[in-house]
């Protein structure tokens, strides 16, 4: 996906965030949340690894997404400084044993212009969340 040097406006940067959360993240689809990175993006989970790439980004979470039977983000704040965008937010998830768990969360992408549709793209993400609650026993 080529990207341009262009910053979308902070709108469009809050509107793609709301896309990317309600028809591609909350839906469980790893190739949708891949697809907003660049394709030499980077994303680091948790304490995990960092993965290189969006193929191996959609790998990784198409994985993690099955750990649950559904997830669910509650934003709790947006805010936005230059190519910085800092998301925090209540996720829910319903795990395999029917069992609610919610935990904070903040994600924070580094937008690196916009791709040849216009839409704002990220290269770096970082997602800053505590997931013992999910797999706790």
């Amino acid at each position: 996906m080529p990207k341009t040097a262009a910053l979308p406006s902070r709108a469009a940067i809050l509107q793609w965030a709301r896309d990317l959360y309600d028809s591609a993240v909350d839906r469980k689809d790893a190739r949708g949340f891949a697809a907003a990175f660049t394709e030499d993006g980077w994303l680091r989970f948790a304490n995990n690894p960092r993965l290189e790439g969006r193929a191996a980004i959609e790998a990784a979470i198409a994985q993690f997404f099955t750990a649950m039977v559904s997830l669910k983000h509650t934003p709790k704040g947006a805010f936005i400084d230059g190519e910085t965008l800092i998301l925090e937010a209540e996720v829910t998830y319903v795990r395999h044993d029917q069992q609610k768990v919610t935990v904070p969360a903040v994600t924070i992408y580094h937008i690196a212009g916009t791709d040849g549709a216009g839409k704002p793209v990220a290269d770096e993400c970082r997602i800053y969340v505590d997931l013992a609650p999910l797999f706790a026993p």
